[in-house]
């Protein structure tokens, strides 16, 4: 009895881990089409929430690195800090976060920086430096 009782314990468990998992790609699905919504706020809390998602989010790399060129200042830190809490996978955004090392915003280009850095890779860390003796 007991063991069957394990069993059906182990089962649930197994389930309920599965359902994590599919909810969770959903969720990052969905995120990634809100980025492009029309409302800001919704660009804000999409990327905000990627970020909380950290690398398993990584799927929206191209996207976010898309929101560092969003009109929004909030969408371009918010994507710039998502992409560094990402790190290492999110070296394809490498490119558009050096570009935004210039943006206007000084928020948005201290999270780019602490993105290059989290990411680490050789360009990354030569933009950082360059970036940082400019300052």
């Amino acid at each position: 009895m007991k063991r069957k009782l394990c069993i059906v314990s182990l089962l649930c468990l197994v389930s309920l881990i599965w359902s994590a998992f599919e909810s969770e790609a959903q969720d990052i699905e969905s995120l990634i089409k809100q980025l492009g919504d029309e409302d800001e706020s919704v660009r804000v809390k999409a990327a905000e929430a990627l970020g909380a998602i950290g690398e398993p989010a990584k799927d929206a790399v191209a996207a976010l690195s898309q929101a560092l060129s969003d009109e929004d200042r909030k969408v371009r830190y918010q994507a710039a800090w998502a992409l560094g809490v990402i790190g290492e996978p999110a070296k394809d955004a490498v490119p558009a976060l050096i570009k935004v090392l210039s943006d206007e915003d000084r928020k948005v280009r201290d999270n780019a920086t602490e993105a290059l850095k989290n990411i680490g890779t050789p360009e990354a860390m030569k933009a950082v430096k360059e970036y940082e003796k400019q300052r």
